[in-house]
This record gives structure tokens, C-alpha cells and sequence, in this order.
């Protein structure tokens, strides 16, 4: 491909970032109902300082000397850097986090992807302290990527975008309290709004439900009650999976002792659509219905606060999950891999 060239991402001029950006935004909303305008906004932010790590594929065109001037580093002369495809990554300590693996549509197929991946690989490949990649994000169409992955000894697993219409008619009539609440359920479980001082025994639920599991292999953070609090606190404080909606967000506790058994957290994702970034119950509580009650009565919430919609992310291996977010009407509206990686 002697027109591309991939080059440090902090390189690129504003205008080509803005244009590769808001096309993945634009894709993002048509495609997942996912208003990613903010977190995009703030990569671009990171990446104006020069702290953003990445690297973008561009090709060139050519174009006239006004144009050059803001893609003049690119080196490419007499032509404007298009950009085709970028990706991102962090490094903490000896993990490193692949972010976005975006390539433009009109690219894709032409193993742009492939070339991309290769080049991220290989720049943390010379890191010697690392000891694991993963990456986790949703992805368009990347098959050369997924090729690259699979060479170097990643590990793949499949996950599912999900999706399921708002109605209160879906609702059961054994949600008659006030907020959604479930007056009573599997033993003496009850299910009430997210508190503010949910939080701690949210981390341990969440790290309990997980223990494990194949997500936990996927992404080190549910390994420990500290990478827990981060991936929670990520949930609730930040905006990359959506905006944290805690009216929406529940509960499940021992109507005895209190003693909190699952947790669930909500967010929203744009102005019609909501969003389940988290659905954890303690594995004695599983199977017994907990779960179920917890989605219904965040439907309930988000149906009555004006969402047309919610959507889900699960790993396609957790069957009993995805036979679970089936029968409360959610349905698969993309499919995409996730890899990780770790030196033996």
C-alpha cells in the first residue's frame, strides 16, 4: 500500500484528528444509539497535549498548500494526510490497554486494520516491563486485526452488544412498589434504588460474582476488589460508558440483614437510550431470580424516565448470562472481539 503511512497519532493535525473522530462518532450513534461525542471529545483533549499514545494510518491525496499546513508533519509533500484508521493505547505498570482500533469505512477490507494493529504491537513489544495487553473495545469489521491477534498468542473471546425495547407493559405486576421496588422475591431479597454508600460493597460483589469467570481472564482489573473499585468508579465517575444514572441503578439486599447480594449499574448513552454497564449477583444468590429482578426493575426506572431503549455488553461464552438478557427481551445487535494477551 504505498500511499499509507503510520505515524505517532499526536502527529496528526486537528482537522484530519477531528475528521477521523467524528466519523466514529457518527457510526457509533447510528449503529449502538452510543453518544460518544464526550469521551471523544476528551481523547482529543489528551491528544491536543501530545499525551495520547497511538498510532494513525493515513493516505495521501493531493491538495493545496493551505491544507498541507496542518498535516504538514505527516510527511507527506504537496498532500493532505487523510486519515484511515487509528488506535490508541495506555500503559500501567506492566498492563498495557489497546483503546479504539477505529478504521473509516471506506477503508475497511483493505488491511488497514492489519497494518495498524501490527505497528501498536511492535511499539509495545519494546516495553520490557510489560507482562499483559488487553483489548476490550467495540470494533467495526476488523479482520485483519483479528488475524494479527491471533498470530501473536492472543487469547479471543467473542462479545455481544445487546438491546432491548423499553415498555412498561414488559414489566411484571409483582413491581408495584414505589421506585420500581420488589416488594418480595427469591427468599428475602428486595430490590431498592443505588445508595451512595453502595459503593464499597459493590466492589465486593462485583469481585465475588466474577471470580473465575472468563472476564476476569479478558480483563485483570475484575482479578482484584482494587481493580474492581476501578472498573466501578470508571462506571460511576467517569463518562466512557455513558453518563452514570444512579435513580436507575439498583440494588439487590437480604431484606433481613441488609447485606447487599447483587448490584446492577445504570448510565445513560445518549438522549433515548440507556445503558447496563454492570449486572453482578453473589454466585450462592445466582439462578435464583436476582438477576431478573434487578434488569426488570431498571427498565421499569428507565422506561419511566423517557428511554426508548437499554442496551448491554456480555461475553458470548457466560451462556447463562446471554440466555438470561434474552428472556428480559434483549437481542444481539453486534458481535465483536475482545483479546488479551499475557507473558508466560
Amino acid at each position: 500500500m504505498p500511499d499509507l503511512r503510520i505515524i505517532p497519532l499526536r502527529e496528526l493535525g486537528q482537522t484530519a484528528a477531528d475528521r477521523i473522530f467524528e466519523e466514529q462518532c457518527e457510526e457509533w450513534l447510528s449503529r449502538l444509539r452510543w453518544d460518544y461525542a464526550e469521551p471523544s471529545r476528551l481523547l482529543r483533549g489528551v491528544l491536543r497535549k501530545g499525551e495520547l499514545n497511538g498510532l494513525v494510518a493515513v493516505m495521501n491525496a493531493p491538495t493545496t498548500d493551505a491544507a498541507v499546513t496542518d498535516t504538514a508533519s505527516t510527511g507527506f509533500k504537496g498532500a493532505e494526510a487523510i486519515p484511515a484508521g487509528f488506535s490508541f493505547y495506555v500503559v500501567e505498570g506492566t498492563r498495557a490497554s489497546i483503546g479504539d482500533i477505529y478504521i473509516s469505512d471506506r477503508y475497511r477490507g483493505s488491511g488497514i486494520d492489519k497494518e495498524l494493529i501490527l505497528a501498536v504491537l511492535t511499539k509495545l513489544a519494546a516495553l520490557p516491563r510489560l507482562r499483559r495487553i488487553e483489548s476490550q473495545s467495540v470494533s467495526f469489521h476488523n479482520q485483519g486485526a483479528d488475524e494479527v491477534f491471533a498470530a501473536r498468542g492472543f487469547e479471543r473471546f467473542e462479545r455481544r452488544f445487546m438491546m432491548a425495547l423499553l415498555s412498561s407493559a414488559d414489566v411484571p405486576d409483582a413491581f408495584t412498589g414505589r421506585a420500581g421496588q420488589l416488594a418480595t422475591g427469591p427468599g428475602t431479597i428486595r430490590i431498592r434504588p443505588w445508595r451512595e454508600d453502595d459503593y464499597g460493597a459493590a466492589v465486593r460483589t462485583i469481585f465475588r460474582s466474577y471470580r473465575g469467570e472468563d472476564d476476569s481472564r479478558i480483563n485483570s482489573q475484575y482479578g482484584s476488589e482494587e481493580g474492581c473499585a476501578e472498573l466501578l468508579s470508571i462506571l460511576t465517575d467517569t463518562v466512557w460508558c455513558g453518563q452514570f444514572l444512579p435513580e436507575a441503578s439498583r440494588v439487590a439486599a437480604c431484606s433481613v440483614t441488609g447485606n447487599q447480594v447483587g448490584v446492577l449499574i445504570s448510565s445513560r448513552l445518549s438522549s433515548d437510550t440507556g445503558h447496563l454497564g454492570q449486572i453482578s449477583v453473589l454466585p450462592a444468590y445466582q439462578g435464583r431470580g436476582v438477576g431478573r429482578r434487578l434488569i426488570q426493575s431498571a427498565k421499569l426506572e428507565l422506561c419511566k424516565r423517557g428511554f426508548d431503549c437499554v442496551s448491554l455488553a456480555v461475553t458470548a461464552t457466560n451462556s447463562r448470562a446471554v440466555s438470561l438478557y434474552e428472556s428480559c427481551g434483549f437481542s444481539t445487535i453486534h458481535s465483536f472481539p475482545v483479546y488479551y494477551w499475557r507473558r508466560k
